[in-house]
């Protein structure tokens, strides 16, 4: 489990069919045990192995399919995220690093020198809620004015800083985890 606070950056260094090597700057993620689960993205991946500054993950077919990972190219700057811990301020949201879905920029605002307003291509409407929470690439938001086309979130000088926000282009892709609140509130009303 996840808080959506990006501790790092990294960059992709390797996708070799199941295997993806990130390096990182960050000593937050190296010297832990192998199978501590990391979020990739917004993507909670398992650690294989580490050497130097380079983290190795066994990606799944299913994480490939479902994620941007698909779209992995060397040198793609990734957010990185150790999981929650008890003694973890949780600054975000409950996120869990299963992608629901992907979409894509279709806008981007700078309204002032430390803020940005983010446009995306909404696909699945009935999951946003206006001041809600969304997980985008593993930083955990708040939605904005969400409508049937698309929805929106504002970034600030902080966020853009730390996460791939600043790389991120009109028509880039990036991965979506809904807020599991809202994903039980429908359960809950369907098994009715």
């Amino acid at each position: 489990m996840f808080t959506g606070i990006i501790q790092s950056v990294g960059v992709v260094t390797s996708l070799d069919g199941e295997n993806l090597i990130i390096s990182t700057n960050s000593d937050k993620f190296l010297n832990h045990d192998l199978g501590t689960s990391i979020a990739v993205d917004g993507v909670c991946l398992t650690l294989r192995g580490y050497d130097e500054n380079n983290l190795t993950f066994q990606v799944s077919n299913e994480s490939i399919s479902r994620s941007i990972i698909k779209n992995y190219t060397i040198g793609d700057f990734i957010n990185l995220e150790l999981p929650l811990t008890m003694e973890t301020f949780l600054s975000g949201h409950i996120v869990q690093g299963h992608v629901d879905t992907i979409t894509t920029v279709s806008n981007i605002e700078q309204v002032s020198d430390d803020l940005w307003n983010f446009f995306f291509v909404n696909n699945n409407y009935k999951y946003l809620v206006d001041k809600g929470s969304i997980t985008i690439n593993g930083v955990s938001l708040t939605l904005v004015n969400p409508n049937e086309d698309k929805f929106s979130v504002a970034i600030i000088r902080e966020t853009y800083d730390r996460t791939n926000f600043n790389n991120l282009q009109v028509d880039s892709p990036v991965n979506v985890e809904f807020d599991i609140m809202a994903k039980y509130v429908e359960r809950a009303l369907d098994d009715k």
